[in-house]
């Protein structure tokens, strides 16, 4: 009885054993596996972190490309309203001129004497 007490306890201890040994394995590639998932997550967050640098850079650029737009469209319109002006002052000139010249025909003209009753 006492062998087979001895025997028993000694498979009991090998199974504990065994148990302790598979257990630890798993831990490691548990933990392995965990220290992975940090890193990937850091280099995921790192990535992040530099695309949101780099949008925040395209963000200010975008909004001075629209500030020079919005100043190149005001000049613009202002170059715009000039050419009316100025095509209305050639046309008011050229009025005046061809006014001028009719006066300066008629001036020219000599007029016809006096009748003599």
């Amino acid at each position: 009885m006492r062998n087979k007490i001895l025997v028993l306890a000694a498979v009991l201890t090998l199974g504990c054993v065994a148990m302790v040994f598979f257990s630890g394995q798993t831990v490691d590639k548990t933990r392995k596996d965990l220290d992975q998932e940090r890193y990937n997550r850091m280099v995921a967050e790192e990535k992040l972190e530099k695309a949101l640098v780099k949008i925040k850079s395209l963000e200010t650029d975008l909004t001075n490309a629209q500030n020079q737009a919005q100043g190149l469209q005001t000049v613009l319109e202002q170059e715009k309203n000039a050419n009316v002006d100025l095509k209305t002052e050639l046309q008011k000139t050229s009025k005046l001129k061809e006014v001028l010249e009719g006066e300066l025909k008629n001036a020219l003209v000599p007029s016809p004497p006096p009748a003599n009753p």
